[in-house]
Parts: C-alpha cells; structure tokens; sequence
C-alpha cells in the first residue's frame, strides 16, 4: 500500500464559492524521526487504491502527537490515511511477506484485514464548520 504523498489538485471549494472547512488531525506514533505523511481522499475508490488523493501533507515526526490542519476543504465525506515515514523514502515500507514495516492509520482508527479499511469504516462528514479527526499509528 502506497499513500500518494505528491501535490494533489485543490479544487476544494465547491463551484458556487460555498463555505470552506478546516480539518485537524492528531496523529500519535510511538516513534519518532522521519515524516507522517497524510493523504485525504473523497472517495471509496481512490481511498482504496490510494491514489487522487483531494489533500496531502507531509509533517515532522517528532513522537508522541503531531497536529496537523488541512484548510480550506468543500464540507462533505472524507476518509485520511496517514503513515510514519521513518526511513523518509516517501512510501510506505513493507516486509518482504507484504505487511507494513512504518506505522501507519486511518480515520476513525478504522483498521483493515489485507489492506486498508473500507471507505465507510474510515469515513467522517466534513461539517462547514470544520472538525477534528485524532488517528493512531501503529
């Protein structure tokens, strides 16, 4: 699994100039140095294949809890994963068998049995008045 960690498109306001809302994540990881690496996605398919992502953001591990905001994003549903790029090769690194090696999560703390969660176990609506999203690593 690859989290995009590239510039993604922000056409995040809706097309009538509507409200735009802020998302703020806690991440927490046990370890520390590296990056976190953030991607959010609108969608169950580009969730699941991690791929068009809408935002992405790339953060300081320093351990412990790491915030991050997202600004200006349409209100609506979205689901983050997120991963800890301790070894800063700006992908998730997998043991040779395929399981990940970093730490990484998803909104809701949503976990997956061979890969991500579904969209919906990780998906939270995006109120015009923004919210907060915390997400463990491991």
């Amino acid at each position: 699994m690859k989290l995009a960690i590239a510039a993604a498109s922000l056409g995040l306001l809706t097309a009538n100039g509507a409200s735009a809302a802020d998302l703020t994540l806690t991440l927490r990881t046990q370890g520390s140095g590296g990056t976190i690496a953030v991607a959010v996605y609108a969608n169950a398919a580009d969730f699941r294949a991690s791929r068009n992502p809408i935002a992405t953001r790339v953060v300081p591990a320093p351990g412990g809890a790491t915030s991050v905001t997202i600004p200006d994003l349409a209100p609506g549903r979205y689901a983050v994963g997120a991963f800890h790029d301790a070894d800063r090769n700006g992908e998730l690194t997998l043991w040779p068998v395929g399981l990940p090696r970093e730490a990484y999560g998803f909104s809701r703390n949503a976990r997956g049995r061979f890969g991500p969660p579904a969209f919906e176990a990780a998906a939270f609506d995006l109120p015009p008045e923004g919210t907060r999203q915390a997400i463990t690593l491991r």
